[in-house]
């Protein structure tokens, strides 16, 4: 086969020339990572917020995944989790049970199901913000591939 001769790239996908040794950094490179202090306001008298806050924290920023202002987004995935986990406690229990009438009044509903996969799921979009699930975590690039150049650049 022979050569296809040069490819055709249209100019808006070219690479934008460099300005400076930041000018390919994103933001983010550029802000060093520092694990955030607990927001004003954080609920220190919860236990379990508390004991929550000091096993993600500290992972996280081991990875470097957190900032000094990323305190409010840990806190509120935290509470969000939390919600969760009481409303799965009460769904186990079996406490508190509903009827329904959108089945004939037949069915039986507890209310907990439902807040706890909205909780779950709001804290699941959190937790892919800052990385703590495993497909954010399989789309970052490795150390030593972070600072090999792009071929696509």
């Amino acid at each position: 086969m022979g050569s296809r001769g040069p490819l055709k790239i249209p100019k808006h996908l070219q690479a934008v020339p460099s300005a400076g040794p930041t000018a390919q950094q994103t933001v983010a490179e550029r802000v060093s990572p520092s694990a955030p202090p607990r927001p004003p306001g954080f609920p220190e008298h919860d236990d379990e917020m508390v004991q929550l806050w000091d096993a993600i924290v500290p992972e996280l920023d081991r990875a470097g995944l957190l900032t000094r202002a990323d305190g409010p987004t840990v806190e509120l995935a935290l509470r969000h989790f939390l919600a969760a986990r009481k409303a799965g406690d009460a769904l186990q229990g079996g406490d508190v049970v509903l009827d329904d009438p959108a089945h004939g009044g037949t069915a039986k509903k507890n209310p907990a199901g439902a807040e706890m996969r909205s909780q779950s799921q709001l804290f699941l979009e959190y937790a892919k913000q800052l990385g703590m699930s495993f497909a954010a975590r399989a789309r970052m690039p490795a150390a030593e591939e972070a600072q090999e150049a792009n071929p696509f650049a």
